[in-house]
């Protein structure tokens, strides 16, 4: 029993002795080890703070850059606030421009008629007087065209009487037209030989006139006016002066010189 006591003792001690080689030999390495330890929990330390420190500083640029662009959208809005007064108030000056140059053209009519009027006062043409005017003008109008109507027919007829006057008592003579007749050919007889023609005594054609009638710039024929209306003639182929045979759209106008009786 008691050697039993004695090798257990000896086996602690032992053992003892083995866990304080060890410790001896580990202590190195375990103080190593915290030695690394704290300097990791040190790094680690300073790896947070200067994390802190970059999301401090991300942040605030962020924030930075967040209040720059509302700075840029406030001048932009700024500016296109501006813009929209400034063309605002460039619309109102241009109308104002435009009213006035308005009134400005009202009142130099208005000047302009003013004087007028006082001109027309000045003559004795009253308001009243005007109106009256106004109103009688156009039936004096109408009753002063009805009488150059009537004049024209007066003059026609003349025309026509005083050629067949001239005709009756010169039967066989020529009369002289006035110069630049043109007419055109709107019936041909070959069997009597004579024409009709579409101007008349409102053209200044004459009974006895004689006239040339010609088809592309050449003579065809010459005739002479036999009986004479308002707006017809009727006209006789002249012997010796027949060219080639008359048609229907021959161009009849006043020969260049008519030879007169003495």
């Amino acid at each position: 029993m008691l050697a039993l006591r004695l090798i257990l003792f000896l086996v602690i001690a032992a053992s003892a002795g083995v866990i304080t080689v060890g410790e001896l030999k580990l202590k190195p390495l375990l103080d190593e080890l915290k030695d690394k330890e704290k300097k990791v929990a040190e790094e680690l330390g300073k790896e947070k703070q200067e994390s802190t420190k970059q999301k401090d500083r991300a942040m605030k640029a962020e924030l930075d850059a967040a209040a720059k662009l509302d700075a840029l959208n406030n001048s932009q809005k700024a500016e296109a606030d501006a813009k929209t007064a400034a063309d605002a108030e460039k619309a109102k000056a241009a109308a104002a421009a435009q009213e006035t140059n308005k009134a400005k053209q009202e009142t130099e009519a208005v000047k302009i008629q003013s004087a007028e009027y006082f001109d027309l006062q000045k003559l004795g043409l009253t308001p009243p007087i005007i109106r009256r005017i106004n109103t009688e003008l156009p039936q004096k109008t109408n009753e002063l065209n009805t009488l150059k109507r009537e004049q024209q027919l007066i003059n026609v007829q003349l025309v026509k009487t005083s050629g067949e006057l001239k005709a009756l008592l010169n039967p066989k003579g020529a009369v002289a037209l006035p110069a630049g007749l043109i007419g055109k050919v709107t019936a041909v007889d070959p069997k009597w030989d004579f024409v009709l023609l579409d101007i008349g005594a409102n053209h200044g054609l004459l009974q006895n006139g004689e006239l040339s009638i010609s088809r592309e710039g050449k003579l065809i024929a010459r005739v002479k006016v036999a009986k004479v209306d308002t707006d017809y003639a009727i006209a006789n182929v002249m012997s010796g002066f027949k060219k080639s045979e008359i048609r229907e759209g021959d161009a009849v106008l006043t020969p260049s010189s008519t030879v007169l009786p003495p």
